[in-house]
């Protein structure tokens, strides 16, 4: 009898640990699903190892915003885009400017952060922004984060991603091209494929 209570006992408290690891998982799942943009997650495991690692450095970074200066009817030439850019509660921004699909580059220090930022034009209309933010402090990498953002929707397939990745996990920007998951852009172009509602199917 006495193995008894202790078999139910054991089971009851393995079903409370499972419990409270599926309610941990899920407020995870919650917390990665979308950015501050509202972007979907592409991979939400690396996103919030990534997240917790920063974190446990003291950073919270994130892309706010993204806005284009233009209007789809404007003349050819060319293009700004600003990314609002969140560090540890202060907001500053990141302008990138676009002739062509080419890759751009910025940088700002705030705060004993370096946050290196590249960014490219899916198409000639900038119709998805690609950009990856790296930050680093103390010239060693803290996190990164690639975003993908559709300024037109036409199709479902649309879809605003963000990614983070641990230092050693981190993409450049554009591989060998823009279907190479090798490359920030391919990751997130391959990656559309499988998310759904910002959880990974």
């Amino acid at each position: 009898m006495k193995d008894f209570k202790f078999l139910v006992i054991s089971l009851l408290a393995a079903t409370l640990a499972m419990s409270a690891c599926a309610k941990k998982d899920s407020e995870f799942a919650a917390r990665y699903a979308k950015n501050k943009m509202g972007a979907d997650v592409a991979d939400g495991k690396k996103t919030q190892q990534a997240g917790e690692m920063a974190a446990a450095k003291g950073l919270e970074a994130d892309v706010v915003n993204i806005r284009r200066y233009w209007t789809p009817d404007d003349q050819p030439g060319p293009r700004a885009v600003m990314a609002t850019i969140l560090i540890n509660n202060q907001e500053m921004s990141v302008t990138t400017i676009h002739s062509g699909t080419e890759i751009a580059d910025g940088r700002v220090d705030t705060n004993g952060y370096t946050i290196v930022f590249h960014a490219m034009c899916g198409s000639t209309d900038c119709n998805p922004y690609y950009a990856s933010l790296e930050i680093y402090q103390n010239n060693k990498m803290v996190i990164q984060e690639g975003v993908r953002k559709f300024f037109d929707k036409k199709t479902a397939a649309d879809t605003d991603l963000y990614q983070w990745f641990k230092p050693e996990e981190a993409l450049p920007l554009l591989g060998m091209d823009s279907m190479d998951p090798k490359g920030m852009v391919g990751f997130l172009n391959n990656s559309s494929n499988t998310v759904s509602g910002g959880m990974i199917k």
